[in-house]
């Protein structure tokens, strides 16, 4: 891990520096510090579909933005992300996606609106949560953030949406080396 960088002393809702990057820190859960980027890293169609197991925005952020974190705090230093790929109808098509790098969820979102509303993004950004899947609707239609706050859904081929990277953290990078 990058030694010049502190993390000590970062309180939930402050914003933090990673490899020229700047995120936001969430509350604690379980060990895991959650971290989203705070503004959008870049402009993305989301996918042929709106599973973000296979998605571009996955792919990119797995190519172009991991490994800077990666080498900045470590791979020992961040957490598996689990990211429930339930539909806003409630479809467990998907399932769960164990990855490094995802979206945030709508439910993560919702949870922690008061934080995210201090850091309104540039733009429209897409969440993970899909709008539907078969057999209910096409899967062609992903969630997505203004930025105001607004939610509602975009195509995925066709759109070109904010992406803001979710991590998790280990909890104890965020107290003092000399600890």
């Amino acid at each position: 891990m990058d030694k010049t960088i502190n993390f000590s002393g970062v309180k939930d809702g402050a914003t933090f520096q990673v490899a020229g990057m700047e995120f936001i820190k969430f509350p604690e859960v379980d060990g895991k510090t959650p971290v989203v980027m705070k503004d959008i890293a870049f402009h993305s169609r989301f996918g042929d579909n709106n599973d973000l197991r296979t998605s571009d925005v996955l792919k990119r952020m797995e190519k172009e933005i991991l490994p800077k974190i990666i080498e900045a705090v470590g791979e020992e230093n961040l957490c598996t992300v689990q990211t429930d790929l339930t539909t806003l109808c409630g479809l467990k098509t998907y399932g769960v996606m164990e990855s490094l790098i995802s979206l945030p969820t709508l439910e993560f979102y919702r949870a922690n609106v008061e934080i995210f509303d201090q850091y309104p993004a540039s733009g429209w950004w897409w969440l993970a949560t899909p709008d539907s899947a078969k057999p209910h609707d096409d899967p062609y239609w992903t969630l997505c953030v203004s930025p105001s706050g607004r939610i509602r859904d975009d195509h995925c081929g066709s759109g070109d949406g904010g992406v803001r990277p979710f991590l998790f953290f280990k909890s104890t990078i965020f107290q003092s080396f000399e600890e």
